[in-house]
């Protein structure tokens, strides 16, 4: 039987150092600046953390799907917690 793993990719953060990337959308990365919440909907999916803020997550999946490429941007997982903190969200 032939072993399979996931392999993760990771980001060097200026401030977190070697993190593994996440995904949010650019108005969570718009939070990590102002500090303002802006909604946290986020997920694990193939162990990958993501995270939308309230108005990309209010979009019709049709919408969403047209605009990602210009809203999802890689983000470490130090930034992701701290982002998630911003929004009242606490991830172990």
């Amino acid at each position: 039987m032939v072993k399979v793993e996931n392999i993760m990719t990771h980001l060097k953060c200026a401030t977190h150092g070697r993190q593994k990337e996440t995904f949010v959308c650019k108005h969570i990365i718009e939070t990590m600046t102002d500090g303002e919440a802006r909604g946290f909907c986020w997920g694990v999916n193939d162990k990958v953390h993501e995270a939308i803020c309230d108005q990309c997550n209010n979009l019709s999946e049709a919408d969403f799907s047209k605009q990602a490429s210009d809203l999802i941007r890689p983000l470490c997982f130090g930034c992701f917690r701290q982002a998630a903190e911003f929004n009242g969200i606490i991830l172990e």
